[in-house]
């Protein structure tokens, strides 16, 4: 896969997780790259569970389906093109999403990037659809269904990068989203969101074996049919760490609404890696989760997740990590899960 920042996703992928960085050369200028990754999934409740993927009691083949193609280009020696495609898991087949569309221009420590980009609040944001380059089979959704979904913007972004040290680099990036409808479903209910504007910025410290990520956004937006305007600022803060054959990974996200945050470990034997990650969401989600894993390094570019998660309410009837309450379809407020999940990369 072809990435702005070599060094930021070889960091944030943690050195023993390997991530392939394959394409295809077209021309000199021109590189093409893929991914994707598929599951089968099933819980013991009728409730569908988890934004855009719902999955429930019934085996599912598709709810975790994910494919991309990616398209970079060189344009001159310092502006460039890159365009990403995406089959999402709420899309349909014959209808993916535009999920990235930019030009972008360097020069001494900064890139200016215009046209479609990706929402920078979170760890994986660069990557959430390279399942592939992280250790789950799915991010934890505490986080990363906190914001209904949403991943990218139409707008802006300046960033800058300073070499602290040889093995530090820091990155400040603020970024400005124009006027757009934001959609999503939600069960039954399309919300729909007519935005005004999102703006914000992020900073990174990436050093040899950790990286410390914090985001701040704030959107101005009326859900409709109101028409009642609200301000919603979002902050984040995440981190990750390597020791030998460990990894920790820790995020947190608050605003007015909510509170979110999830703690995993991982430890690599070789090919095979197993995971423990504990997840909590309080205010507008009431939920505690835990879930245990193992992913298999098949190749560099072909992995394997089997997970078992448990996710317990943390009041009766409250949404959670449903889409709805569960009390819709007489259902116990609690869920186990099982994933068996293929990821991969070309």
């Amino acid at each position: 896969m072809l990435f702005r920042r070599p060094l930021l996703i070889v960091l944030s992928s943690i050195i023993f997780l390997p991530v392939a960085q394959a394409s295809i050369e077209l021309t000199d200028n021109i590189a093409l790259s893929g991914f994707g990754s598929t599951a089968i999934s099933k819980t013991d409740n009728r409730t569908p569970l988890f934004i855009s993927r719902e999955i429930t009691d019934e085996t599912c083949y598709d709810c975790d389906t994910i494919l991309g193609l990616q398209l970079d280009v060189e344009l001159f020696d310092s502006l460039s093109a890159s365009g990403q495609v995406v089959k999402r898991t709420q899309d349909e087949w014959s209808d993916p999403e535009l999920e990235w569309l930019y030009l972008s221009y360097e020069f001494d420590n900064f890139e200016v990037r215009a046209g479609r980009l990706r929402l920078p609040l979170f760890l994986a944001s660069e990557y959430y659809y390279v399942s592939q380059a992280y250790p789950w089979a799915r991010p934890p959704q505490e986080v990363y269904d906190s914001i209904l979904g949403f991943t990218f913007y139409d707008g802006l972004s300046v960033s800058w990068d300073y070499e602290i040290s040889d093995e530090l680099l820091l990155t400040v990036s603020p970024y400005y989203g124009f006027e757009r409808v934001n959609k999503v479903e939600l069960g039954e209910y399309l919300l729909i969101f007519d935005t005004e504007y999102m703006a914000g910025f992020y900073i990174d410290l990436v050093g040899f074996n950790y990286r410390v990520h914090s985001g701040f956004m704030q959107t101005k937006y009326r859900q409709q049919p109101s028409v009642e305007q609200q301000k919603l600022d979002i902050y984040t803060l995440g981190a990750e760490y390597s020791y030998e054959s460990w990894l920790w990974m820790a995020e947190v996200e608050f605003d007015r609404l909510q509170t979110n945050w999830y703690a995993s470990a991982i430890y690599a034997f070789d090919y095979l890696s197993p995971y423990l990650t504990y997840g909590e969401s309080h205010q507008l989600r009431k939920s505690k989760g835990v879930t245990a894993g193992v992913r298999y390094d098949v190749t560099s570019s072909i992995s394997l997740n089997l997970e078992y998660q448990m996710i317990f309410s943390q009041e009766e009837g409250n949404r959670a990590q449903f889409v709805t309450s569960p009390l819709v379809y007489d259902e116990s407020s609690d869920v186990d899960l099982v994933t068996l999940s293929v990821n991969f990369v070309f």
